[in-house]
């Protein structure tokens, strides 16, 4: 497969590729160029219904949930499939959202060998699993597999920037498992999504996100009696002792938040140092992400591809002005890159105390922030 010629062929729902109901579609965009990639459907009600109606019939009218056989003997075959396909899907989430793919084993790789093929004990219902446009096939399969195996049925609902990686998976699903099992719903209207997690035939709502619409997917689905799992991340800061090597733990923080431009949660985006080390700490953050490679993430030696969206860059713009509206110092960086697309360069923000916004929340850029502290402690996360 070619990014260059492929497009999403429709809704993997039932088991077939459907349009939408309504004919609708949004465009998808390079990240790295802003240039039209391809289509997206854009599902409606009718569509997100007609997801809960197959994934009900798969979990209550089929042996899917009972027979335990069935269950391995498909999984291991779409495992099989996703491990012929793993060079597609990382040139498509590197085409689609920017994810390097010298990160693929993290992204791609490991989340398709990880898919369990063993029974369990659990049992799952039908189940929404929304997922965020951050690493979104590794986050997408983990909680797939995690349904599947335990006999539950799927509609995902992907991040509109990340929806094409999730319909090709849709896609390769339908052509072996059984049909209604794992169905694929894309759409940029938050009022359909929210319909979904509310749905009557909808038994739970996994949700990975951001903590604003974690709290409003929570609210709608637990008000609609489903059972809700939320993942909301976020930030991490990382406490150096005064006997730490420095330029180790600053230079690993950096390359870690610098990788895939900070898109991902959990990320130590932040160091807290000695104040009588800080300057050293600083220059030695300063030093590793000059050194990060920025450039098109289906090159290979690129570390920080582009952020996954325009709404996505501007997140980050709006944080770097909110630092120097605390009083931090942008010592490298704090820029778009003159380029088409959405860049933000590799950014080390100094000067600012462990209650700012930028270490309090997670920013979801290539930013790292060096703060400095009285205090002394051993080498610990904070």
């Amino acid at each position: 497969m070619s990014t260059d010629s492929w497009a999403p062929e429709g809704l993997p729902i039932d088991g077939a590729l459907r349009a939408t109901a309504e004919g609708w579609s949004f465009p998808a965009r390079s990240p790295s160029t802003g240039e039209l990639l391809w289509d997206v459907p854009d599902a409606g009600l009718v569509d997100v219904r007609a997801a809960a109606e197959a994934a009900w019939t798969a979990h209550r009218a089929t042996t899917w949930s009972t027979d335990t056989g069935l269950r391995i003997d498909t999984l291991g075959r779409f495992k099989d499939a996703l491990l012929a396909a793993a060079d597609d899907l990382a040139e498509l989430v590197a085409t689609e959202t920017g994810v390097p793919v010298s990160l693929r084993a993290a992204h791609v790789d490991a989340p398709i060998a990880e898919l369990p093929t063993r029974p369990t004990r659990r049992k799952e219902g039908v189940t929404v699993v929304v997922t965020p446009a951050t690493s979104p096939l590794a986050v997408a399969l983990e909680e797939v597999a995690r349904v599947l195996v335990a006999g539950g049925t799927i509609v995902l609902k992907p991040a509109p920037e990340a929806a094409g990686a999730a319909l090709e998976l849709g896609r390769i699903a339908s052509q072996h498992l059984p049909r209604g099992v794992f169905n694929v719903v894309s759409t940029r209207d938050v009022d359909v999504a929210i319909a979904l997690t509310r749905d009557r035939r909808v038994d739970q709502v996994s949700f990975t996100g951001s903590a604003h619409a974690g709290e409003r997917v929570k609210v709608a689905a637990s008000q609609a009696g489903k059972h809700v799992r939320l993942d909301v991340g976020g930030p991490l800061t990382i406490r150096a002792a005064d006997d730490a090597d420095l330029t180790a733990v600053v230079s690993a923080a950096a390359v870690t938040v610098a990788a895939n431009a900070g898109q991902a949660c959990r990320l130590p985006a932040s160091v807290l140092v000695p104040q009588h080390r800080y300057m050293e700490a600083l220059a030695a953050a300063i030093d590793a992400m000059e050194e990060v490679a920025v450039g098109d993430p289906t090159d290979p030696a690129t570390l920080c591809g582009p952020l996954r969206s325009g709404v996505a860059r501007d997140r980050v713009r709006r944080y770097v002005e909110l630092a120097r509206s605390e009083g931090g110092d942008i010592a490298l960086g704090g820029t778009t890159l003159d380029r088409n697309g959405w860049w933000f360069a590799p950014t080390v923000v100094g000067g600012l105390d462990r209650q700012s916004r930028l270490v309090r929340e997670e920013v979801l850029g290539p930013l790292l922030m060096v703060v400095p502290d009285a205090r002394r402690g051993s080498s610990a996360r904070a």
